[in-house]
């Protein structure tokens, strides 16, 4: 059926914000930090306590105490804020563990590094956060890979350009700089990363005993495997 000439007026009215009735008007988004800190602090914490998928919306928003209007102005679902709180993380944690100093002793530089990568991810909520992300990655692969992007591959990505500074000095010996950061980097967490994912983590004080083990054997064979003879 056609539109007659008062429908078509009817579509495009003024609305009592400035728009038009029956277009579409541009989302707002949320502009207070302070308002945006509250939001992200009570989904993190219905996060890390009910799971993913167990936290709607409407909890989120009663354990930030926001109302859930305001809620959906600063996100529009549960995956932008997974994705928003993993940024933060990044940038609060990761940013300041990345230290890989050229001009240092190259083995104790290693070593140093790996000890703070497992001991970040076992010390802070971050094994959580891993079994959030698996747990809706098939479903929503989209935010699997935002905290892949966010976490393991800018760990890669740093430590292959720290290793082809050293292939440049001739401190290493590596033909493919980035499988070798892979490897690395798996290393690292041989025996530890995983067995916390099931909820086995190392007893309080075995850990640091632990992890400096684990960590300077992964170095050593590292460095075996890849010192030029």
């Amino acid at each position: 059926m056609s539109r007659g000439p008062a429908q078509e007026a009817a579509s495009t009215l003024p609305s009592n914000d400035g728009g038009e009735i029956g277009r579409e008007q541009p989302r707002q988004e949320g502009s207070d930090p302070a308002k945006r800190r509250q939001i992200v602090d009570g989904a993190r914490a219905l996060f890390l306590e009910r799971g993913f998928d167990s936290a709607s919306m409407g909890e989120i928003a009663k354990r930030a105490g926001v109302s859930k209007g305001t809620l959906y102005v600063y996100f529009e679902n549960k995956e932008q804020l997974f994705c928003a709180i993993m940024e933060e993380e990044r940038r609060m944690h990761l940013d300041r563990l990345i230290a890989l100093d050229p001009e240092a002793d190259l083995r104790e530089t290693l070593i140093a590094f790996g000890k703070a990568l497992v001991t970040f991810i076992l010390k802070t909520k971050t094994v959580a956060a891993m079994r959030a992300a698996i747990a809706i990655a098939e479903r929503m692969p989209e935010v699997g890979r935002a905290f892949y992007g966010r976490g393991p591959a800018t760990m890669i990505q740093t430590m292959a350009g720290f290793l082809d500074r050293m292939v440049e000095r001739g401190a290493l010996s590596i033909d493919d700089t980035r499988l070798a950061a892979n490897q690395l980097l798996d290393l690292y967490q041989t025996g530890l990363v995983r067995p916390a994912l099931f909820g086995l983590e190392p007893p309080p004080e075995e850990f640091d005993a632990r992890v400096e083990r684990v960590v300077t054997a992964a170095v050593d064979l590292f460095l075996k495997a890849h010192t030029p003879r």
